[in-house]
């Protein structure tokens, strides 16, 4: 039966990849996150976002946290304590105390601390009837608080987390109100807070906590209302609280709690909307309201109104498609990103609220697909149907309904086909019919009942030819009148009558003349003034009373004049100021009543100075299509948004004339990699504020672990010898990380911010002075949503010793001891050398006879006169005088 099973699934996988894919799909875009930038291993089994916005992945050979740039991977380590229980994760899941909870395959569980960094173990343990009753951990679920519901593969364990211990339940043979199967795959709490457990060959068990009592729900043949298996794999509770359960084999199902009733949704070779495999292991359900299922072969995206399913598969053939067929698990992140784990593919990220630019590109494989990548003009007509012209990949007919290209190509054998696979213009006229304008064949009038073509081509000799066969422009103003373009042969006004041309070219002798012969653009303006752009001559007005020209160019010396001479677009707005996109030169605002042109270039915020196409939508913006991606621009506030190939653009370079707005509203801009269509209103900007962290910090570029993670540090003390120190930082929103934008400063040091890109996350400070510092950080999303308050982390920068304050306020206490003791001893010598004169004096006025008596040697004196004890002349201070004839009071020594 297993056999017969795996050939069914194989075949039904074939089938399905073997379908083309519908445009819907292939809008579809997937991102793949594999071992190539960096993560562990190719099986990714469960996916989850911790509080700080950090995403992880459980591989089979580790734990994986990614900030969208890059992977940090954590292990078992045998030789470490310290470390993950086991390398082949299978659920993760946060708690409330913002603990991680890691269940492995025969590792146990492993609680993880992301703040300290530290693992605690629980496992098996034979002697311990309250320890873990399995090491194969598959299903984690709090509740309430400091409560854990852990399925393994034997039976169901309540887990206190405050005392350690575990409770058991498990099947019981002879226990109808028993768990049914002791292999517990899924736990799901419903909105009344009942337990629902989904096991793998028991069916679902309602669980009552009180009671600690199970209700079976089993499969049984022949009853479409009951699970069609008892191999539950995964239960995933919506937002409206309807239960929905992926089996193994029966496919997915709808539970209702109020009749005890199950809806089945099962594979259907016959029914390309049907699941497209009946192995579910995954269910999520995105911001939008739809329901992904992942299959054993397949992506699904179920729309519940309709009942149907679009299916993703890989495509070899396109590099964008689901890397690989069999989805493990699905994840929504906060900003609406969606995550795929697979079986070997790695990683696969969409967008389903992307930007809603349609993508349409040849595919060599698929002949149903655009002709050419190269797409150089859009029409729609009045039936709907979309014309483009491609470079050398002929003209399409696609009709968006029935998702069909036809291709009309020229045929050398065949007078009647089309004159030349370039195709520059494709014009309906009022009147229904369709003109195609192309490079070196001339003008083609199709009929779209016959399929054929009929030419005007240049005839050398006859003036009433068309002048040149490289058409450019085409354009019926409201006169009816036919007006060509043309790279060379100047403008011609074509009588569709009689099939003949009036020319308008330069003339050397006329300056009312056309001033170049390669014209580019036309259009007629609200008073049916018809404006001609050219390439090289400038802006040239047409009188078409006189048949003159007036000109519009660039003048060095006027700032009002034109920027630019080559012009690629004309468009009227609803103020009846005429935009003109140039070449080089950016965009023009032009007021016909005082012929003065307001420029607006690079360096006033344009992203690019050449511009393609120019487009009106309803609110007033214009988009124009350029060289660096597609630009809307608020003339009112003079503000530029800038779209990229990342949001969906066919690329960042389109090309001249490849542009169009239907009646409904719908805008086209062709380029090198196809063209796209969209609604400007559908077009919206990422709302996500991301969360802002630091994710690394370094000395001497070098990697600090700094005993628990830097993103829940608040305070860092560095000493002086950190001369060289960095932070790394990321903004975590993985809508687009690489157009993530980011701003930093060292309050205290830098007054203003930095800004920077997502090509530089860092910060780095050399020799900071001793103090205290703020760092900061703040970051935007892709749309350039900023997180204003971000993250910040308080710097202390310590002194040398000599620097600090205690030995400075010692030195300084020192210093003035120093200094007391001098002035101490300066105060004693002053203070004898006036009381020796003081005795001195006295002795003098005694005149008593004194009777010679020599006082004590004192070597290197040359001692003179009478030396006597000093009580006998009345001092009381010296022990003796020597008084000296000449100067007595110079003989005194102490």
């Amino acid at each position: 039966m297993k056999k017969i099973e795996c050939l069914i699934l194989f075949f039904f996988g074939f089938v399905v990849s073997i379908f083309p894919s519908t445009q819907e799909t292939r809008d579809i875009k997937f991102e793949h996150i594999s071992i190539k930038e960096g993560l562990s291993q190719s099986i990714v089994e469960c996916i989850a976002q911790d509080n700080c916005g950090f995403m992880w992945f459980g591989t089979e050979d580790g734990l994986n946290r990614y900030d969208g740039y890059k992977f940090t991977i954590l292990k078992n380590d045998p030789q470490n304590p310290n470390s993950l229980g086991h390398n082949n994760i299978l659920v993760i899941y946060q708690d409330q105390s913002r603990i991680l909870w890691i269940g492995t395959f025969h590792g146990g569980l492993t609680r993880f601390d992301p703040e300290n960094q530290k693992y605690t173990i629980f496992k098996k343990n034979p002697d311990d009837p309250n320890s873990l009753s399995s090491d194969v951990v598959r299903a984690i679920v709090e509740a309430p608080a400091g409560i854990l519901w852990i399925g393994t593969d034997d039976g169901l364990n309540k887990f206190d987390t405050k005392t350690g211990t575990f409770t058991h339940y498990k099947h019981e043979p002879h226990n109808p109100v028993s768990l049914s199967h002791n292999e517990v795959y899924s736990i799901c709490e419903d909105r009344h807070g009942v337990f629902w457990i989904g096991t793998n060959g028991g069916g679902l068990n309602k669980f009552d906590i009180q009671s600690g009592t199970f209700t079976h729900f089993k499969a049984k043949p022949g009853d479409p209302k009951s699970p069609g298996s008892n191999e539950i794999l995964k239960l995933f509770k919506d937002r409206s609280g309807v239960l929905w359960i992926g089996t193994h084999g029966g496919g997915l199902f709808k539970f209702d709690n109020n009749t005890n009733t199950f809806t089945g949704y099962k594979a259907n070779l016959n029914a390309p909307q049907s699941l497209s495999n009946n192995i579910v292991r995954a269910i999520c359900e995105d911001q939008s309201g739809f329901l992904w299922v992942g299959t054993a072969v397949g992506l699904n995206r179920f729309d519940r109104e309709t009942g149907t399913f679009t299916s993703y598969l890989n495509d070899p053939r396109d590099t964008s498609s689901l890397t690989h067929n069999e989805i493990r698990s699905i994840y929504e992140d906060a900003s609406g990103v969606l995550w795929i784990g697979t079986y070997g593919g790695g990683i696969n990220k969409i967008n389903p609220k992307r930007k809603k630019f349609i993508h349409y590109k040849s595919n060599p494989n698929d002949a149903n697909s655009l002709s050419h990548d190269i797409v150089w003009s859009i029409y729609e007509d009045r039936m709907g149907i979309l014309w483009i012209g491609t470079h050398g990949g002929g003209l399409n007919r696609f009709d968006r309904k029935a998702n069909r290209f036809t291709v009309y190509r020229s045929n050398p054998r065949d007078p009647k086909s089309l004159s030349n696979d370039t195709v520059r213009l494709v014009y309906e006229d009022r009147a229904g019919v369709l003109w195609v304008g192309t490079n070196g064949g001339g003008l083609d009038q199709f009929d779209r009942e016959t399929g054929t073509f009929t030419h005007y081509k240049n005839e050398p000799g006859n003036p009433d030819s068309l002048s040149h066969n490289e058409i450019r422009a085409i354009y019926e103003d409201r006169a009816g009148a036919l007006w060509i373009g043309t790279h060379g042969g100047g403008l011609n006004q074509m009588d569709k009558e009689t099939g003949t041309f009036t020319r308008f070219q330069p003339e050397e002798n006329n300056p009312n003349s056309l001033s170049n012969n390669v014209v580019r653009v036309i259009y007629q303006d609200h008073k049916g003034t018809l404006w001609i752009g050219t390439y090289g001559g400038g802006l040239n007005k047409f009188n078409r009373e006189t048949g003159t020209f007036t000109h519009y160019r660039v003048n060095p010396r006027d700032p009002t004049s034109l920027s630019n001479d080559y012009i690629f677009a004309i468009h009227e707005d609803q103020s009846h100021y005429l935009w003109i996109g140039t070449w080089g030169g950016g965009l023009n605002r032009f007021n016909p009543e005082t012929g003065t042109f307001k420029h607006f270039r690079e360096t006033d915020g344009l992203p690019s100075d050449s511009i393609y196409g120019i487009l009106e939508d309803r609110k007033g913006n214009l988009w124009l299509s350029t060289n660096k991606g597609l630009i809307r621009f608020n003339p009112g506030q003079k503000t530029f948004r800038n779209y990229l190939e990342s949001d969906g653009l066919q690329s960042n370079e389109f090309n001249g004339g490849s542009y169009f707005k239907s009646r409904s509203g719908e805008m086209f801009f062709g380029g090198i990699n196809g063209f796209n269509a969209f609604y400007p209103d559908t077009i919206k900007d990422n709302p996500h504020i991301p969360p802002i962290v630091i994710t690394s910090f370094q000395k001497l570029n070098k990697e600090v672990k700094l005993g628990q993670s830097i993103s829940c540090i608040n305070e860092l003390t560095l000493s002086y010898r950190d001369y060289f120190f960095s932070f790394e930082f990321a903004a975590l929103d993985y809508t687009i990380p690489s157009e993530n934008k980011y701003a930093y400063k060292m309050e205290g040091l830098d007054e203003d911010w930095i800004y920077t890109g997502a090509d530089r996350r860092f910060a780095t400070y050399t020799t900071l002075a001793p103090g205290k510092y703020v760092f900061r950080v703040k970051g935007s999303n892709n749309d350039g949503t900023w997180n204003e308050k971000g993250t910040s982390i308080k710097v202390t920068i310590t002194p040398p010793l000599w620097r600090t304050w205690w030995f400075q306020g010692v030195s300084v206490i020192l210093a003035l001891l120093i200094i007391w003791s001098l002035y101490k001893k300066r105060m004693k010598n002053l203070f004898l050398r006036t009381r020796m004169e003081t005795e001195l004096q006295t002795a003098h006025n005694a005149q008593m006879s004194i009777m010679p008596h020599r006082g004590p040697e004192i070597e290197g004196f040359d001692i003179s006169g009478v030396c006597v004890p000093a009580n006998e002349v009345g001092g009381d201070f010296f022990d003796y005088l020597w008084l000296s004839s000449e100067k007595p009071h110079l003989g005194i020594a102490v």
